[in-house]
C-alpha cells in the first residue's frame, strides 16, 4: 500500500498496469483495476488513462470534485466484481474488473470470461453509486 502525502492509495502498484493515475505533485502512479482509480477519485483529484485489455485503446478523463469530467471516448463501460468481505469492508477483484472503451470489447471479452458475474455500469454511474455510500474500507481481492 502506498501513501499520498496524507492519503492511502487503493490498488496501488509497484510496475506499470493497464491503469495509470496522474496524481498532483506526485505524477504518474499504478493500480489494479479501472475500479482502483474511481475509489482514489473519492479522496483526491486525479488525472486518468484506462488501456482496454482487448483492444488497447486508451481511455481518459479527470475526477474532480469526486466527479468524472472529460472523458474520452464518451461513453466507456466498467465491468466491476465487488466482494463484500464484512460490514463496511468491501474488496474489489481486480482481474475481473476493467475499463473498456467501446461495447464490442466488453462483449468481446465477457464472451471468454469464466470468473463471478460483475456488474457492467458507466463510469459516471459507478462514481456516483460510490459517492452515494457509506465509507468503508476497500482492499483488492
Amino acid at each position: 500500500m502506498a501513501f499520498y502525502g496524507p492519503i492511502r492509495l487503493v490498488g496501488f502498484s509497484d510496475i506499470p498496469t493497464l491503469y495509470r493515475m496522474i496524481l498532483p505533485e506526485r505524477g504518474d502512479v499504478y493500480v489494479m483495476c479501472g475500479a482502483d482509480i474511481l475509489i482514489n477519485g473519492l479522496k483526491t483529484d486525479l488525472r486518468a488513462e484506462a488501456r482496454c485489455p482487448i483492444c488497447g485503446t486508451v481511455t481518459r478523463f479527470h475526477v474532480d470534485n469526486r466527479r468524472i469530467e472529460d472523458l474520452a471516448p464518451k461513453d466507456p463501460a466498467l465491468h466491476v466484481v465487488e466482494l463484500e468481505q464484512a460490514p463496511g469492508r468491501m474488496s474489489i477483484k481486480c482481474d475481473s474488473t476493467h475499463i473498456f472503451d467501446k461495447k464490442d470489447c466488453l462483449t468481446k471479452w465477457l464472451s471468454n470470461y469464466t470468473g463471478k458475474p460483475g456488474l457492467v455500469i458507466s463510469l459516471p454511474e459507478y462514481m456516483d453509486s460510490l459517492n452515494k455510500r457509506p465509507p468503508r474500507k476497500v482492499s483488492p481481492a
